[in-house]
């Protein structure tokens, strides 16, 4: 018969008497040559558990059982095999004797060629899997009793900051002075991108690779770092000192949820909304639609973001903006182009402010022909006038067409003595401007967000064409 050996340890039985790899190839060999069995291969997993079957050796025996190469598995011990139930049963019922494939446990002098050994293999699976179980509970307890005196957890991740002392951590002074700045500027108003940015500009002082928003993110919310050792959820005082007080950390984690539901709500209001200092301002100037970003890819050169009109576009490129059949004669502007261009009008009004006034005065105004608006106000009262007759004297207008007649004629009435009233300026609107103006005043230094934060306050819209550019002032 063809037999194929398995053996098996896990890394903490590599030193047991009777487990290592050598002892069990050399057991099993000695019994096949009893046997007169023939052993064609050998397969083995050093180093790896039995709680499962991914391991190199065993998916290859598992391969090779439909081949032809072997009709029996011989092991030393049952639990070489697996320590699961469930994979132990699998491996026997589904790809050994779907094979026809014996399998045989040294130890335990099982055959599943009996009717005795495939009953008792199922049995002692079931032992096996209590034994993992029991293995498994002592750990939880043993880790459980080290959370609740304080100590942390070995296998656990060193938070920066700290460095491992026993069974405790020790405060490194360097680190933990970075994780008090990184709370203290979370707190002052900096948001996690623009942390771990300064972080990496000041040259990750004490971390061997760069501050991603990831890592700035579980230094927020590490509670460890209060003097506390967590463990399935629950709260211990722990034995090492705190680098962060409970009030400072209890703070930053209000912040923090509040500073998610404010970005929910802005990404549910405007779920389009991009990072991009100009999208959404910039206006087509021949047919008024709202210009779309799109990477040019360039011969030999790196690509560059511009911006297009959705009408120049073909459909599949526009599918979320809104496209029309018309031939818009708009070509493109480059997005570094246009901001430039508009970061400096906004630079030169900040260092002119006085200009605002002059333009404030004459914002929205426009020509009114009071005459010709008089006039329309007449015929609309002569028309009303003759509505009432018609109803007096025609049977064919009811009571309802005359409300609807009169109800419109009544709002062209409304508009246009509007346009006869005075304009009413909004002084507290050109004070806002200002006031954000002020900030503008060195646009050039800030970071982008700040930029993009700034002119989105000043400039209500952008209106482009192949020639101009023209800034609609937000006021």
């Amino acid at each position: 018969m063809k037999v194929a050996l398995y053996v098996r340890v896990s890394t903490l039985e590599q030193a047991e008497e009777g487990y290592s790899i050598g002892e069990q190839k050399d057991k099993l060999k000695k019994y096949c040559e009893i046997k007169d069995w023939k052993i064609t291969r050998v397969y083995s997993d050093p180093g790896f558990s039995g709680s499962n079957l991914n391991r190199p050796s065993m998916q290859q025996l598992i391969k090779d059982a439909g081949t032809g190469l072997y009709d029996a598995v011989l092991v030393y011990k049952l639990d070489r095999l697996s320590r699961s139930q469930k994979d132990t049963l699998h491996l026997i019922e589904d790809i050994f004797q779907k094979n026809n494939i014996h399998f045989i446990s040294l130890s335990e002098n099982f055959d599943t060629s009996t009717a005795f050994g495939k009953a008792m293999i199922g049995i002692l699976s079931v032992f096996a899997q209590l034994e993992r179980e029991q293995i498994k509970e002592r750990m939880m307890m043993g880790k459980a009793g080290r959370a609740k005196a304080g100590k942390i957890m070995a296998w656990s991740n060193i938070p920066f900051g700290y460095v491992k002392d026993n069974d405790t951590y020790k405060i490194d002074p360097l680190r933990a002075n970075i994780v008090k700045k990184i709370y203290n500027m979370y707190l002052a108003g900096d948001s996690v991108t623009r942390i771990f940015n300064r972080l990496n500009e000041e040259g990750h002082v004490g971390k061997d690779i760069e501050w991603s928003y990831r890592t700035v993110r579980q230094v927020l919310s590490n509670a460890s770092y209060t003097g506390v050792v967590t463990y399935h959820g629950k709260i211990y005082p722990g034995k090492h000192q705190p680098i962060i007080d409970e009030n400072t950390f209890d703070e930053v984690q209000r912040q923090l949820k509040i500073r998610q539901i404010e970005a929910e709500k802005k990404f549910y209001a405007h779920p389009f909304q991009s990072k991009y200092m100009l999208s959404g301002l910039l206006k087509c100037g021949y047919c008024g639609a709202t210009l779309v970003i799109n990477k040019s890819h360039r011969k030999n050169k790196p690509p560059r973001w511009r911006y297009n009109c959705p009408n120049t576009l073909s459909r599949k490129h526009v599918r979320t903006y809104a496209h029309k059949d018309i031939d818009c004669p708009f070509k493109f502007i480059y997005r570094d182009e246009i901001e430039e261009l508009v970061t400096s009008e906004v630079k030169k009004l900040a260092l002119d402010p006085q200009s605002i006034t002059e333009d404030y005065e004459q914002h929205d105004e426009e020509q009114i022909d009071v005459e010709a608006i008089e006039k329309e106000l007449a015929s609309i009262k002569r028309k009303q006038n003759k509505l009432v007759d018609l109803y007096l004297i025609a049977d064919t207008l009811n009571i309802d067409e005359l409300n609807n007649r009169s109800t419109k004629l009544k709002e062209q009435q409304r508009a246009l003595e509007a346009k006869l009233k005075p304009v009413q300026k909004d002084d507290n609107k050109i004070i806002d401007f200002q006031k954000n103006l002020a900030k503008a005043k060195d646009i050039e230094r800030l970071d982008y967000d700040k930029q993009k934060f700034i002119i989105n306050q000043l400039v209500s819209s952008i209106d482009v064409t192949n020639e101009n550019v023209t800034i609609n002032w937000n006021f």
